[in-house]
């Protein structure tokens, strides 16, 4: 059964499962260059049937992750946006516009504001589904749910408590479900008043960052100033109602009523201070919610997915609940994973019509994109100015430009499917600098608070960071942080944050053999088992996918050395 999970709004994408196991996931931002691409998935959809080998005419079904879309042709909306602006900050321009507009109204009058083209229109949808070729059935899925299936159908656990949150899909902005034994019976949901994302996007805002994009700024500036009285003030505002249980706008009061509110409480408090404040209320609260659906359900293990879940140190603090045993991220948690989710989801119904069960099975990677071919990566480089050799093994190569403290742009294997650069299209570096994080940044022409993240042996990732074993899994896919071991601070410091945490991605053999080959002879060099990770882009760009894109970074300056496959690259 080969299901089609299709996404045309914010970060759209695709992704394919052959009998509920997924074999291709991308989302289009990579190939448009679009950050965030809103509209139907073209380029995206192209290179599923070129990588996968399959053919319209093969797809079975096709699911949605939304099924709040309108219904009639006529709707004025745009499928495709060519000014990726008008989409990052929209956000920005409703909170300051939208003074009068209240919970006490539905969320639906927001089409009565210029806001038309966030809904969907299923004619259009299906009617770009025919021009490329595909007949099959469209089903649509709740927003949430297709979160829900994304989170409990890769983790690996057979009996999971399954919580969504997000800035909010099809009226809602959380949920929580039991997954047991295959199935997934939703217990609880809220409505998108009470909403975690949006109470972020506010925070993001109010800080001077564009919300849909930059929301883990938020995050790394909570370490630099604590302040009790932002917490305080922010507590008035926010938090969780633990007999629902789910998170709580105490006022309800949304867009620009809040943003102005928030303003008039928050005036005179840094930037710093007010991160602090909102990344404790948002601990507080999604913990709470925890705590009170574990009393509920009895279920230890969890799942978690929707863009809540970003946020690396609210996991953290989650899976160190003495009431969670385990915890799984998905590691697309925002709205462009809902292609899987959704297909997830379609896979089990259609299996469970056939006496069928599609069972939890933990994923060992996403390395589920693209690949890029010799002939490909070589009419490229002719392109350049620059010098390139092939090597049998690279790793010796990498390792030696790490030792001696070069940037490194690597680009191998399958792009990974994400938000995280995963060691096949990342920027890597030696991580004993302290102060990497301000010269690579505006090397890269970022603005960040947080450390980079280390790519680490996974053998050796216990003597660096507290409290690993019950991590294992999401750490695969950089999806929360631990307490640095006072080992990994002496030894690494370059990847120690303000509050004595890390990110890190942990890699094996069998999994990238590539990057582990790299990390082993780069301990043999150095004995340090590590290495900085971070998006092999510059700021406001996707994530390189084409050589192309990769080395248009080495000649740009970005990186010292990029290696493609086997190929070692430098400026001429």
């Amino acid at each position: 059964m080969n299901i089609l999970g299709i996404h045309d709004g914010k970060d759209a994408g695709v992704c394919l499962l052959v009998d509920g196991k997924p074999v291709f996931a991308a989302n289009e931002e990579r190939f448009s260059r679009k950050k965030l691409h809103f509209g139907f998935p073209h380029l995206s959809l192209a290179s599923l049937f070129e990588t996968t080998g399959m053919k319209p005419s093969d797809i079975d079904r096709v699911s949605v992750g939304f099924t709040a879309m309108v219904e009639t042709a006529d709707y004025p909306i745009y499928s495709d946006i060519d000014d990726s602006k008008l989409f990052q900050n929209i956000f920005a321009r409703v909170t300051r516009s939208l003074g009068p507009l209240t919970s006490t109204r539905p969320f639906i009058k927001m089409s009565q504001y210029g806001l038309a083209f966030l809904s969907k229109n299923k004619p259009a949808l299906e009617a770009d589904l025919r021009k490329s070729g595909i007949n099959a059935p469209v089903e649509y899925v709740d927003h949430h749910r297709s979160h829900a299936a994304s989170a409990y159908y890769t983790s690996g656990f057979t009996d999971a408590l399954v919580i969504t949150a997000d800035g909010g899909g099809d009226g809602l902005a959380g949920s929580i479900y039991v997954g047991q034994q295959g199935k997934l019976e939703m217990i609880n949901e809220w409505p998108r008043v009470h909403s975690a994302g949006n109470f972020w996007f506010l925070i993001t805002n109010l800080c001077g960052f564009d919300p849909i994009r930059h929301g883990g700024k938020i995050t790394g500036l909570a370490a630099y100033e604590p302040c009790q009285e932002t917490y305080e003030i922010l507590s008035e505002f926010f938090g969780h109602d633990p007999r629902r249980p789910s998170f709580k706008n105490k006022k309800h009061i949304l867009f620009g009523d809040a943003y102005h509110a928030l303003s008039r409480a928050l005036e005179g408090y840094s930037i710093h201070q007010i991160s602090y404040g909102a990344q404790k209320v948002l601990e507080e609260s999604i913990c709470g919610v925890v705590k009170a659906a574990v009393e509920r359900t009895g279920l230890r293990k969890l799942a978690l997915a929707g863009g809540t879940f970003a946020n690396v140190r609210l996991n953290q603090l989650i899976l160190e609940l003495d009431c969670v045993d385990e915890i799984f991220i998905h590691p697309h948690m925002g709205d462009g994973g809902v292609t899987v989710g959704s297909a997830l989801d379609v896979t089990a119904s259609q299996m469970q019509k056939q006496n069928k069960q599609l069972m939890p099975a933990a994923i060992d990677n996403v390395y589920w994109g693209n690949a890029t071919d010799e002939a490909t990566i070589i009419e490229a480089i002719k392109e350049y100015p620059v010098k390139a050799t092939r090597l049998d093994d690279p790793a010796p190569d990498i390792a030696s430009c790490l030792a001696s403290k070069k940037i490194v742009g690597l680009f191998n294997g399958r792009m990974e499917y994400g938000p995280r650069s995963l060691g096949q299209r990342s920027i890597i570096a030696e991580p004993t600098d302290p102060t990497m994080m301000d010269w690579l940044n505006e090397r890269l022409e970022r603005t960040e608070f947080m450390p980079f993240a280390p790519i680490i042996l996974e053998e050796d990732a216990p003597k660096y960071f507290e409290n690993f074993a019950p991590g294992k899994l999401p750490a695969k896919f950089m999806t929360l942080c631990f307490d640095c071991t006072e080992y990994g601070k002496e030894m690494a410091p370059g990847i120690v944050h303000k509050d004595g945490t890390a990110r890190p991605q942990t890699v094996n053999a069998s999994e990238n053999h590539y990057v582990y080959k790299a990390l082993k002879a780069y301990k043999e060099l150095t004995g340090l088992s590590l290495g900085i990770n971070t998006s092999f882009n510059k700021h406001e760009e996707p994530i390189v996918c084409h050589p192309r894109d990769a080395l248009d970074e080495l000649v740009r300056g970005g990186v010292d050395v990029l290696f493609i496959e086997n190929y070692r690259i430098e400026n001429a």
